[in-house]
């Protein structure tokens, strides 16, 4: 379904145990400005995806503990990590790799190369976002019957309205971060009443299910429709590029037996519905 996006992985290896970032440097070491990413852009995405799964189920057990303003922050750093897989998966993203290695990286379809794109001094997460919206721009024209797992379907009907949880850069993840960090009266752990927590534990349970979103929640449970929605997405792109590569399917069965023991652990008591979600990802 996603051709444009994942055929070029076929013959992709996840053998070497370099970053994308480590190669990058080396290359400009060595005076190049092109240079094949084959043997390490699969790697880089099976980090990400880690690190963004361990930050969803973390978040999950905060929510479940009442922690909610450092449980939402903990969600924006999930979908951050998810933004950044999706991008490598396109045909742009960006690196950091020190101060003056701090550019968009651009694909090349012709020559199967990779090459610097435009150099970008902002180093901020919300340039992730705003390329997110560009790469995947396209999927617009795609019918809804083939996006219906990642569009949000109850009280949001029309396109323009779902598209804003999944890639539009409507929603400023990083602002609503901000706030919860840098405005305190959003860290209330403790004072939190009983008839708060109760909406709070319901909004959850809504966006967990599938069963309700609603404009009337508070903006940071917006992070959370977000972090549903590109898991889903995430999960579409995963199968196909497993299905054409075997090696990278051998990574990400690694990954759900390192995160399947992690759940007789420290993650024995997330959410069904978010091990389910991640199971469906996984599998």
């Amino acid at each position: 379904m996603f051709e444009f996006y994942t055929d070029k992985f076929k013959n992709f290896t996840c053998s070497s145990d370099k970053t994308v970032n480590e190669v990058i440097v080396e290359f400009v070491s060595s005076e190049q400005s092109i240079f094949t990413l084959d043997d390490y852009l699969l790697s880089d995405v099976v980090r990400l995806l880690e690190k963004s799964i361990l930050n969803k189920l973390s978040s999950d057990l905060q929510f479940k503990n009442n922690y909610w303003s450092w449980g939402f922050v903990t969600v924006y750093y999930s979908n951050f990590y998810l933004a950044q897989i999706l991008n490598r998966l396109s045909n742009k993203f960006y690196i950091f790799a020190n101060k003056n290695i701090n550019k968009e990286i651009s694909y090349d379809t012709t020559s199967g190369a990779y090459y610097f794109g435009q150099n970008n001094g902002d180093n901020t997460h919300q340039r992730e976002f705003k390329l997110l919206k560009s790469n995947y721009s396209k999927l617009k024209t795609f019918t809804d019957s083939q996006l219906l797992p990642i569009l949000i379907t109850t009280k949001l009907q029309t396109k323009d309205e779902v598209w804003k949880y999944t890639f539009d850069n409507i929603i400023k993840e990083s602002e609503i971060r901000n706030i919860i960090n840098y405005q305190l009266k959003h860290y209330r752990e403790i004072e939190l009443k009983n008839k708060t927590i109760d909406s709070y534990k319901k909004f959850y349970e809504n966006i967990l299910t599938n069963t309700r979103y609603s404009s009337h929640y508070p903006d940071y449970f917006q992070l959370l429709m977000i972090n549903e929605k590109r898991f889903l997405f995430l999960s579409m792109l995963i199968q196909e590029i497993k299905t054409n590569n075997p090696g990278f399917e051998i990574k990400i069965n690694k990954l759900k037996e390192n995160i399947e023991n992690k759940y007789t652990t420290i993650f024995h008591d997330v959410n069904p519905e978010t091990k389910k979600l991640i199971g469906d990802l996984l599998k």
